[in-house]
């Protein structure tokens, strides 16, 4: 009886099909989730990212049909061997490519670059005066551009006038025993009183000098220096070559200028040596002409003067001295050579 309940309980669960294993709903593989992943993206890439790439494509396409790596007008293929384009056009596209050839340096001066040119930026200490004024009139005729600095202790403005209102003109009332500072590209140093009957009062000879020449340093500029036949003294060499050093009195009553002007040459050369500037000196001799100031207490204006009032003419001494006299205009133009 035991026998054939068993053996009909075998015969049952042999008949029992095996239920195969569910995944359980709420947990995925790794495996799955990746493969989710890239079908995704890949869809994503199909219906949304596709229509832009073919279209950049397009556009790309379009472009280099309109615009070939070989067009005539282009500057940065100017030796292309299909362009037609002529040997005598390329040289001014090959231009654009090539660096500027170096130009060969000159002497370096601190003036800025924008101040030089052809038209000359010259400063003319004493230019008010007698024969100052005459250097402006050429300087201003030949068209360079002029400063005028001048206190007007022997110089006028009357000799000035008629360049008031030039653009390339300009006056300063200035006394050069105190510094300066200018652009400038030539220095002419006539500020200083030539007559006894001034310059005993006002010797503006070594300070004035000093610092023009101090400027021409800084800025390097040419220097003139107009000096005078007095350094050479009461001479005992007629005529005095340059070489001569001349028979001077240093405490005499003219002093105040002979020396003056030998230290004011002294000075130039001291700084044409040492600080290498250009320097060139001009001892003035008699000199007569136009805007002469008649009390100057010269030899030339107290004979025009005297002879103008009608007055005997006064000959100092024994009437054997010799003297040399040049005109203004003729002193000017070797100033300029």
């Amino acid at each position: 009886m035991n026998i054939s309940c068993d053996s009909s309980e075998l015969i049952h669960r042999s008949n029992r099909k095996p239920i195969p294993d569910q995944p359980h709903s709420s947990f995925s593989s790794p495996i799955s989730l990746r493969k989710q992943t890239t079908n995704r993206i890949m869809t994503n890439i199909v219906l949304y990212r596709l229509p832009f790439l073919l279209i950049g494509i397009t556009i790309t396409i379009l472009f280099f049909y309109t615009f070939p790596l070989n067009d005539l007008d282009s500057p940065y293929y100017p030796d292309s061997s299909s362009s037609p384009l002529s040997s005598s056009a390329l040289p001014a596209r090959r231009v654009l490519l090539e660096e500027p050839p170096m130009k060969k340096q000159s002497v370096m001066t601190r003036v800025p670059g924008g101040v030089r040119g052809k038209r000359k930026r010259i400063v003319v200490t004493g230019g008010a005066g007698f024969v100052g004024s005459h250097l402006v009139d050429r300087l201003i005729e030949r068209g360079d551009s002029v400063i005028v600095v001048d206190n007007m202790f022997t110089g006028r403005k009357d000799n000035l006038l008629h360049h008031f209102g030039n653009p390339n003109f300009e006056l300063i009332r200035h006394d050069v025993v105190e510094p300066i500072l200018l652009e400038v590209d030539q220095i002419y140093h006539l500020a200083c009183p030539a007559s006894p009957v001034h310059y005993k009062y006002n010797p503006t000879n070594v300070m004035g000098t000093l610092n023009m020449l101090g400027l021409a340093k800084r800025v390097g500029a040419r220097f003139l220096l107009t000096s005078t036949s007095e350094v050479y003294g009461d001479p005992l060499q007629h005529p005095q070559a340059e070489t001569y050093w001349g028979h001077v009195n240093p405490i005499g009553v003219r002093s105040c200028y002979d020396e003056g002007k030998r230290t004011a040459e002294t000075l130039a050369m001291d700084y044409h040596r040492g600080a290498g500037i250009e320097v060139r000196i001009a001892r003035i001799f008699n000199t007569y002409g136009p805007r002469m100031c008649l009390d100057d207490g010269r030899v030339v204006s107290n004979f025009v003067a005297q002879a103008l009032r009608k007055e005997p003419l006064t000959v100092y001494g024994d009437g054997k001295q010799t003297r040399s006299f040049q005109y203004v205009s003729d002193l000017v133009i070797l100033f300029l050579d």
